[in-house]
């Protein structure tokens, strides 16, 4: 799996981007925000931990 990262200023260039790339979506495309990367990044660390430690867990919330 290739990951590439794509920072965007304009918020109406950023829709027609994610727009464009929706269309790919059926060939195995996955749009993930730069947040949602970080929250499924912990949450593949911790994947076969029984639980979180609460202070982990707050290290990663917003």
């Amino acid at each position: 799996m290739h990951n590439i990262a794509i920072n965007i200023k304009d918020d109406q260039l950023a829709k027609q981007v994610v727009w464009w790339l929706e269309h790919f979506k059926d060939d195995g495309l996955e749009i993930v925000s730069v947040e949602d990367l970080d929250d499924l990044k912990a949450l593949h660390a911790t994947r076969h931990e029984a639980s979180v430690a609460f202070e982990d867990y707050l290290a990663h919330a917003d």
